[in-house]
Formats: structure tokens, C-alpha cells, sequence
């Protein structure tokens, strides 16, 4: 028998989580409610959930802070925002969908089983090494093969190992202390110049693909970004 898929469900409104709780239960989900943002956070590392569900203006970590500090840690569970206002400025933050209260149980249910099959068909890609980095580029990591608007290329080796520790944080910035560490195990100004014409080859290679880029975010790092949510 498949285990029941397990949301945590943060809302502060205790109706509404009655509500959506029974809708959801319904539906065949498990459903655990904290009431505050400090009650989700504490109850996030006590469970491997497959979706996050929150209102954002919860008391205590608000839902900003809450998708700030689960992508931080690198987690890619899908977050979905359950609001009475639309919060799809929260897209750009790493929630992965929207919706607002009163919508129909089906677009609540529908919504909520792609953003699941989305996240676990990204992180079946990730162990294959697979990454589709938009509809027009892929990425290999076992092959190192690169392929932007048709054009296939084999990276080299360094190259290929830069572009995939960009692809395993996707709009994450990461610094460049970080990545020279990772790289070469130290960081010194002559690697980091070593990172910097390694992430310019990179982004020639990427340009045909306009959607997507290398960017360096002033002083704080790198990041790889794209335009597909």
C-alpha cells in the first residue's frame, strides 16, 4: 500500500486549517497544522514532508522567513502559499506555486500533485545527473555534456564541475569563498580569478539561451539563474 503523501500545513487562522485540513484529509493527504511560524519550524526537521503548505501571515516566522530558512538549508520540498491575498511575489523568494483561499478542492488538489511530481522528478534527474536547466538547455553531468539551443558540447572537466554545483543550487547565490573551497580546497585571489574565467566560458556557452545565465550578485557571489518556474 503507497504511503499517504504528508503535508505540514502552517496557519494561524483555526478555521481555515480545520477547513483545508478536512479538504485535504479528504483527498487522501496527511495533514499536521502549526498555528505559528516558530511551531512549522520546529516541526519541520522532525519529518521527511512532500509539501509544504503555508499562510504567510502567521505569527512568530512569518511564511517569508520560513521559505527563506527551508531553501537556505538546501531543501527543495515544495512549498506551496495558501493565502487570503495574492502572494506571487513569493515565487521569487522559492515558494513554488500560489493560491488563494476560497479556490475550488480540485485546483487545490491539482496544484498540489504537480508541485510534488514536479520536485520529485527534479530530484530524479539530480541522482541521474540530469539537469533541464529551461526548455532550451540541458546539462549532463555524467557525460559532461552540454546541450544549448540544439548545440551539443562536451565540457571540460572543470567546467563541467562548476556548472553542475551551479545546477544543484538553481537561483541560489553561493559564494565565491564556497565554490573556490569546494573546487580546489582553499580559497586564494588567484583562484578566484581562475572561478571567474571559468564561470565568463561558461556564460559564452550558455548565451545562445537567453533565458538563462551565470550572474555574478555583487559582492555576495554567484548565482545561475533562469527565467522558468
Amino acid at each position: 500500500m503507497e504511503n499517504k503523501i504528508k503535508i505540514l500545513y502552517a496557519e494561524d487562522n483555526t478555521t481555515a486549517a480545520l477547513i483545508y485540513q478536512e479538504i485535504l484529509e479528504e483527498a487522501g493527504f496527511t495533514v499536521t497544522i502549526a498555528s505559528t511560524g516558530n511551531e512549522a519550524w520546529d516541526l519541520f526537521p522532525q519529518e521527511k514532508w512532500d509539501l509544504i503548505l503555508l499562510d504567510m501571515d502567521l505569527p512568530g516566522k512569518d511564511g517569508h522567513e520560513l521559505i527563506r530558512l527551508i531553501r537556505e538549508q538546501g531543501d527543495q520540498v515544495p512549498i506551496i502559499i495558501l493565502s487570503s491575498l495574492n502572494h506571487n511575489h513569493a515565487l521569487y523568494e522559492g515558494a513554488d506555486d500560489y493560491l488563494v483561499k476560497g479556490c475550488s478542492v480540485d485546483e487545490v488538489k491539482a496544484r498540489i500533485d504537480k508541485a510534488i511530481a514536479r520536485t520529485r522528478r527534479i530530484n530524479t534527474e539530480k541522482e541521474q545527473g540530469l539537469f533541464h536547466l529551461s526548455p532550451s538547455t540541458t546539462f549532463n553531468k555524467n557525460t559532461r555534456q552540454l546541450i544549448t539551443c540544439g548545440h551539443k558540447e562536451e565540457l571540460k572537466g572543470m567546467e563541467a564541475k562548476i556548472l553542475w554545483l551551479f545546477c544543484l543550487r538553481i537561483n541560489e547565490i553561493i559564494s565565491i569563498v564556497e565554490m573556490c573551497e569546494t573546487l580546489w580546497g582553499l580559497y586564494t585571489t588567484d583562484k578566484e580569478r581562475a572561478f571567474t574565467r571559468y564561470v565568463c566560458l561558461l556564460n559564452k556557452k550558455l548565451k545562445p539561451d537567453t533565458s538563462i545565465a551565470i550572474k555574478n550578485e555583487f559582492a555576495r557571489g554567484y548565482k545561475l539563474v533562469n527565467d522558468i518556474r
